[in-house]
C-alpha cells in the first residue's frame, strides 16, 4: 500500500516538472531533459555510443574517408626498408590529384593563398630558415619537398584535405606500432611535445570530471624531473601537480610517488627519458601501481619515444617503458626530434579509443556550423603532417636503427670523455644518446665549467638541483665529438680551484637564485625577462 502511495508520488512529481520545463523552456528543453533522464538508465549510454558511433562511420563512407566495404584497414607500421623518394613523391602526388584544388576558388576557407610571386617570396624566405634535419642530405631534401607541397593547407577539416587525414592517422599508426601499442591503440598528431602533454592533462582532467565528478581539486603525482610542460598543462586547466623528490639514482621514487595518492588523484606521470639527465624511470613499476590503484599512467617520451626503441633493438639494456606495462595508458612522443622531420610535429597515443574521445572538443551550438578539434590548435599547418608522414616511411626501420647505431656510438664516446676528465662525471645511468654532466670535486662549480665551455663556442643547456649539463647527442655531433673532450678537459682544469669563476656569469646568477628562498621571486625575474627579451629592441 504504501509503495503504491510512494510510486505514484514519485510519478506525479516527475510528472509536474517536466510540465513545468514544457511551460516555461518549451519542447526542446523537455525534450532534452527527457534524454537526460533515458541516458542515467543502466545500458542506455552504451547503446547510444554505438548508435551514434555507426552513424559516424556512415557518414565517413557516405564522404568517401572510409573503407566502402566497411572493411577495418590494417594496422600501418614503419616499412622495414625506407621507399624511395620517387615512389613516396608519386604517391603525393596522386593524393593531391584526388582533392579539390584552392586554385580552382571553389573552397570558401581553410586556405587563403595564391600560387604567385608573393608565395615563391615566403618559400625562399622560409628556406633561409628551415633546419637541417642532420639525417642525410637526401632525406632532408625529401621532407623539404613535401612540406611544400602542403606549405599552406590547413588539416583543421578532415575532409577538405583527405591526404592529410590520411597521413596523419598513418603516422599515429606506425607510432603506435612502434611504441608496442595494438589495434586498440588511437592518438592525434600534434605541433610538438607541450601541446601533446597538454593535450594528455586535459583528456585525464575531462575523465575524472565525467567518471568522478565529486574531485573538486583534481591532482597529478609526477617526480620532480617531470618537463614543466606538466605543470603547464596543471596551470592552463586548473589542475595541482604533486612532485615527488626522486631517488639518489635520479629515477622516480616509486613507494613515494604511491605514498603520494590522495582521493584527488587523477593521473600519474613519469618520462622515458626525463629531460634532465637522460634517466628512464622505473615505468614497469609505477604501472604496476596505476593498476592497483585504477590510476592512468602517462608517460613523457617526447624526447625518447623516436630514439628508445631502437636503442633496444640495437641490444642496448633499456628497461621496459611503453605500452608494454600494462598500465601505461598514454605516451607523448616527438616526430621533430629523433624522428628526423621538421619542426613541429608530436603524436599522443593513448591505448584505446575511448580514451582518446576525451581530448577532442565540440560545439554543436556555432551558428558557424558543427566544431570539433582534435587538438589545442584549430589550425593544423598541413606541410608538417606531410613531412613527418614522408620522413617515417622514407627512413624506415633500417633507417632509424642506422642512425641509432651511429648516434649511440657517438654518445659513448663523448661519455667516456667525461669519464677520463678529473673531476666530472656522468649523473646516474643514462641509456640513450644523452647525458648530463656534473661535478665530482668540490672544487670544480659545474657551471661555471659550462660557462667556460661557452667561451670555447659550445652553447650549454645548465641542469639544477643538482647543478649539471645537459648534451642531447644529435648527427652534427659527429664532427664536433673529438673537441668536445678537448674543450671540456680544459674547461675543467682553468675552473679548478678557482672560486672566482663561481661568482660570475651564469654561474653566478644561478648560485645568486640558488640562496633566493622564495621561490616566486625566481618566477617573477622569468617573467620580467620574457617580457623584455620579446620586445623590439
Amino acid at each position: 500500500m504504501w509503495f503504491l502511495l510512494i510510486e505514484h508520488l514519485v510519478f506525479v512529481l516527475v510528472l509536474s516538472i517536466l510540465l513545468s520545463i514544457f511551460v516555461n523552456k518549451g519542447t526542446d528543453e523537455l525534450l532534452r531533459v527527457v534524454l537526460l533522464g533515458l541516458k542515467a538508465l543502466p545500458g542506455v549510454s552504451g547503446l547510444l555510443v554505438k548508435v551514434l558511433r555507426n552513424e559516424a562511420t556512415n557518414f565517413i563512407k557516405q564522404v568517401n574517408l572510409g573503407s566502402k566495404d566497411g572493411t577495418k584497414p590494417a594496422t600501418v607500421v614503419i616499412p622495414e626498408k625506407g621507399i624511395e623518394p620517387k615512389v613516396l613523391l608519386k604517391e603525393m602526388e596522386e593524393m593531391r590529384e584526388a582533392e579539390v584544388n584552392h586554385i580552382d576558388g571553389k573552397i570558401f576557407a581553410y586556405t587563403y593563398t595564391l600560387e604567385d610571386d608573393h608565395l615563391e617570396m615566403q618559400k625562399d624566405s622560409f628556406n633561409l630558415f628551415q633546419e637541417k634535419i642532420g639525417h642525410s642530405v637526401d632525406h632532408d631534401e625529401l621532407v623539404k619537398q613535401f612540406q611544400m607541397a602542403f606549405l599552406h593547407e590547413n588539416a583543421l577539416n578532415p575532409m577538405l584535405y583527405p591526404s592529410l587525414r590520411k597521413m596523419e592517422t598513418e603516422v599515429v599508426s606506425m607510432t603506435a606500432n612502434m611504441l608496442n601499442g595494438d589495434e586498440e591503440t588511437a592518438g592525434f598528431l600534434t605541433s610538438g611535445g607541450t601541446e601533446s602533454v597538454l593535450m594528455a592533462v586535459k583528456t585525464y582532467r575531462d575523465r575524472a570530471q565525467k567518471l568522478f565528478p565529486t574531485i573538486k581539486n583534481p591532482e597529478i603525482i609526477a617526480p620532480t624531473t617531470i618537463h614543466p610542460v606538466m605543470d603547464k598543462a596543471a596551470a592552463y586547466f586548473g589542475l595541482k601537480v604533486i612532485h615527488v623528490p626522486v631517488d639518489s639514482d635520479l629515477r622516480a621514487d616509486v613507494e613515494a610517488m604511491e605514498k603520494a595518492i590522495t582521493p584527488n588523484t587523477i593521473l600519474l606521470a613519469a618520462s622515458a627519458p626525463q629531460f634532465c639527465h637522460g634517466i628512464v624511470d622505473p615505468i614497469e613499476e609505477l604501472s604496476n601501481v596505476a593498476v592497483k590503484r585504477s590510476l592512468p599512467l602517462h608517460i613523457d617520451a617526447c624526447f625518447g619515444g623516436f630514439m628508445l626503441p631502437w636503442v633496444e633493438k640495437l641490444g642496448y639494456p633499456v628497461p621496459k617503458w611503453d605500452f608494454r606495462c600494462p598500465g601505461v595508458t598514454s605516451i607523448s612522443a616527438d616526430v621533430h626530434k629523433y624522428g628526423f622531420t621538421v619542426k613541429g610535429a608530436s603524436v599522443i597515443a593513448y591505448r584505446n579509443s575511448d580514451l582518446r574521445k576525451y581530448q577532442i572538443f565540440t560545439y554543436a551550438e556555432w551558428p558557424g556550423g558543427l566544431y570539433g578539434s582534435p587538438s589545442l590548435a584549430g589550425t593544423r599547418p598541413g606541410g608538417n603532417i606531410a613531412a613527418a608522414w614522408a620522413s617515417m616511411k622514407g627512413l624506415g626501420v633500417e633507417g632509424y636503427l642506422e642512425k641509432a647505431k651511429v648516434l649511440m656510438a657517438l654518445t659513448e664516446k663523448m661519455k667516456e670523455g667525461v669519464r677520463k676528465t678529473d673531476g666530472i662525471c656522468i649523473m646516474g645511468d643514462p641509456v640513450m644518446t644523452c647525458f648530463a654532466v656534473g661535478s665530482a670535486d668540490d672544487q670544480v662549480d659545474i657551471l661555471a665549467v659550462a660557462d667556460a665551455m661557452e667561451t670555447r663556442g659550445w652553447k650549454i643547456e645548465r641542469t639544477q638541483k643538482p647543478n649539471s649539463f645537459h648534451c642531447s647527442i644529435l648527427p652534427h655531433h659527429q664532427y664536433s665529438a673529438d673537441a668536445f673532450t678537448t674543450d671540456l678537459e680544459s674547461s675543467v682544469k682553468e675552473c679548478r680551484n678557482n672560486q672566482s669563476l663561481s661568482k660570475k656569469g651564469t654561474a653566478g646568477m644561478y648560485g645568486m637564485m640558488a640562496s633566493v628562498p622564495d621561490k616566486a621571486i625566481i618566477n617573477d625575474f622569468i617573467k620580467e625577462f620574457f617580457s623584455e627579451v620579446y620586445k623590439v629592441q
